[in-house]
């Protein structure tokens, strides 16, 4: 088998579904999983133990390509502002800063279950005026009562390409997941009406996308191959976050670079898996807001991840798929086309899984998101 047939049958595994089932002893060195499990816990000076391990639970929210994109200025004991780092905006996928934003309230959800895991309740201000604001929110940690929830919910946490059953979720699941935002979550099979059409709009949206060169070419920028790459950035997409496994994994740590990425095959093999993937789970949770506003998005990412913690518990695995919230004319026609007024935020895969696997994203230390 030569290097192009090679790259024909694993190189656009982790982008769109993760292939490499064969996993071999030998194979199972030092990886992500291990970095993330021994994570070293950071004196910074400062912060207390409590405020940092807040932040900390904070910074495993998702992000696009992992770049998790937040900073946080310490302006006094428990009280900070929340910002974010502009060399990991995505400007390609994400130009007016939309999914940037979303990424914010993700995080901003996390910190305040972090907090009351802790015994602090977070008073949330928002100050950012539009998208592209330097400071986005302010917190104060006071004391309050703690919940009963475990870290461990926050820690688990990760996205899942792979294995999703077509099972039907039962409808006290999708409950358990929207929880109080019935306004705001929807579920849609994957065979019903609006199902089907999501199933073939995330088609066509990544067959628009990978076929563009700027959005390829950020793509690539945030692959991290090599255990250096990823050691160095702590950020970003690797071959394991990605699901590629064994002597796939082993070949594109090795071998494979960011020109491969904005090659012929890689763009044609991702297509077909996204082909198998958008026809291989239960169905669609859509999250939507009134407008697009700040503060609209931020409590968008709130929602989002208030779900995907409760999925946990019900082992219903959670893959954002974003194209069709990227390109035209899914971006504008799917509001209409679900029947929704406002503005569709996420699409997210959904399906029972038999156990999670250990998340493996890349986590940047503390220390870097931090500005005193």
């Amino acid at each position: 088998m030569n290097r192009r047939e090679f790259i024909r049958t694993i190189c656009a595994g982790g982008i769109a579904l993760g292939v490499g089932s064969v996993s071999y002893s030998w194979l199972q060195m030092e990886d992500e999983a291990t970095m993330r499990i021994g994570y070293p816990l950071e004196k910074i000076s400062g912060l207390s133990e409590d405020e940092f391990n807040i932040i900390y639970l904070a910074s495993l929210a998702p992000s696009g390509h992992n770049t998790q994109p937040w900073m946080i200025t310490i302006k006094g004991p428990k009280r900070w502002v929340v910002g974010s780092d502009r060399k990991r905006w995505l400007p390609a996928v994400d130009p007016d800063n939309r999914e940037m934003m979303l990424s914010i309230g993700a995080f901003i959800e996390n910190l305040s279950v972090a907090a009351g895991i802790l015994g602090y309740e977070a008073e949330i201000d928002i100050l950012g005026k539009d998208n592209f604001s330097a400071e986005i929110a302010e917190v104060r940690l006071i004391k309050g009562k703690q919940i009963s929830i475990s870290e461990k919910v926050i820690k688990e946490r990760r996205t899942v390409r792979k294995h999703l059953l077509k099972t039907p979720i039962r409808e006290e699941d999708i409950n358990h997941l929207v929880g109080n935002n019935k306004n705001a979550v929807f579920y849609y099979p994957l065979n019903s009406n609006e199902g089907s059409y999501v199933r073939q709009a995330n088609l066509l949206a990544n067959k628009a996308q990978v076929y563009r060169e700027d959005t390829q070419t950020e793509l690539a920028q945030w692959i991290r191959w090599s255990k250096r790459e990823a050691s160095e950035y702590c950020n970003g997409l690797t071959p394991e976050s990605m699901e590629m496994e064994g002597i796939v994994r082993w070949y594109a740590q090795h071998f494979f670079s960011k020109d491969d990425v904005l090659g012929k095959t890689f763009k044609n093999e991702t297509i077909k898996l996204v082909e198998e993937q958008v026809q291989n789970c239960a169905g669609w949770l859509v999250v939507k807001s009134d407008s697009s506003t700040v503060t609209d998005l931020i409590n968008a990412g709130r929602v989002l991840q208030s779900a995907w913690l409760r999925a946990h518990e019900k082992l219903i695995a959670f893959h954002p798929m974003t194209q069709i919230l990227e390109e035209e004319p899914w971006r504008m026609e799917m509001t209409k086309e679900l029947g929704h007024s406002g503005n569709i935020q996420f699409v997210i895969r959904i399906g029972y899984i038999k156990k999670y696997m250990q998340p493996v994203s890349l986590r940047m230390p503390v220390s870097k998101i931090i500005v005193m």
